[in-house]
């Protein structure tokens, strides 16, 4: 048995996403630029694929669509259009993001710090959230880009990304937000936002690894890493027709996940509330995605709270890898993450209740004068 509740990390592709993908490995893996007919053959299941990413991110017929190897790449593609498209152009060289973004948008500023760029951080309120005043107040003559990720995938809070852009639009700002985790769980159109940069990691939506992409807004001036016409050859024509189906199935579970995601969510923290009255839910007032939550676990260090929920079958997590650590998110060595999917059962948040709450006893006992 496995109940996989790490949902915000990678999502599960379908059977019917892998079995979609096989003939572009088997049959169409010819080069997309070979001046006979087997090459041609992809495009139509290629545009299709872009034309419904379009239609379910509601973007403009022209803002641009680059597809990346994965949100890492697509992230980056925005940075390295940024410095050179805008930064270098304007000597406005300031970047403003959060304390609570994952790797690339952290990992990016530090590389172009080494190239004259000043990455600042602005302070969150007490639900986790970028104000619009705060915003305002970090915003200086220098500040060429605001980046951040629309929800955290660990914590599930949502930033008000409707007052930010408005007020990036008003300062003459440019805007990234990354969108991985509040696709397919928060309704919205990309050409009614005032969004210059939207990026998205594929395996994030249950696409395939190997998938991501950014789209960019008509009129904004974007350069892809790898020059225009060198990359087309080497499209990975599977990842991105198991992208759009993944896209297809995100859209006809959308309601199901906003609904029945966040009632299982909801049942899942109001039993282990009710067993183990000490934990926090934190943000539970704040505005959250609908599949996730983190709990703080009082005296029962994370790792070894979730190590022995892996043992037991209950898949968790806190942080690492390419998110930051719970702990440094919430200040508690004692937190975790619990992310839903449209694949969990209300069977298996009943079993996977049962597990967590006799684990957290199990690791109290344990933790007992560790001084946690």
């Amino acid at each position: 048995m496995m109940i996989y509740l790490d949902n915000g990390t990678i999502a599960r592709p379908s059977s019917h996403l892998i079995n979609q993908m096989q003939p572009f490995l088997k049959r169409h893996w010819h080069s997309l630029t070979a001046p006979y007919l087997k090459g041609k053959e992809p495009f139509i299941s290629i545009e299709r694929s872009i034309g419904d990413l379009r239609a379910f991110v509601g973007a403009h017929p022209k803002d641009l669509f680059h597809f990346t190897p994965s949100g890492s790449a697509a992230i980056s593609a925005v940075y390295h259009s940024v410095y050179f498209d805008h930064i270098v152009q304007s000597g406005k060289n300031h970047i403003l993001t959060t304390a609570t973004e994952e790797a690339p948008i952290h990992l990016l500023g530090k590389h172009f710090e080494k190239l004259g760029l000043y990455q600042k951080v602005v302070p969150l309120n007490e639900n986790g959230q970028m104000t619009r005043k705060a915003l305002e107040e970090a915003i200086s003559p220098k500040t060429a880009l605001v980046s951040l990720s629309w929800a955290n995938g660990l914590t599930g809070v949502t930033h008000p990304i409707w007052e930010l852009s408005e007020v990036c639009r008003e300062r003459g700002i440019l805007f990234h937000v990354d969108a991985s985790h509040v696709l397919g769980k928060l309704y919205f159109k990309f050409e009614e936002l005032p969004i210059d940069f939207l990026t998205f990691d594929g395996p994030t939506l249950h696409g395939p690894k190997g998938s991501g992409g950014v789209f960019i807004r008509r009129g904004v001036d974007f350069t892809p890493i790898i020059p225009e016409g060198m990359e087309g050859a080497d499209l990975n024509t599977p990842a991105l027709i198991g992208l759009g189906i993944a896209i297809e199935e995100l859209s006809e579970s959308f309601d199901h996940l906003c609904m029945e995601g966040a009632r299982l969510r909801d049942k899942l923290e109001e039993g282990i509330k009710l067993a183990l009255p000490e934990v926090e839910i934190l943000y539970k007032e704040g505005e959250r995605l609908p599949n996730t939550t983190a709990m703080i676990f009082p005296n029962v260090h994370s790792e070894l709270l979730a190590f022995h929920l892996r043992e037991q079958g209950v898949l968790v997590s806190f942080g690492g890898g390419q998110k930051q650590k719970l702990e440094h998110l919430t200040g508690s060595k004692c937190a975790l993450s619990f992310s839903l999917s449209r694949e969990t059962t209300e069977e298996e948040i009943d079993q996977a209740l049962g597990i967590i709450v006799a684990c957290a006893k199990k690791c109290q006992t344990f933790s007992q004068g560790v001084g946690i």
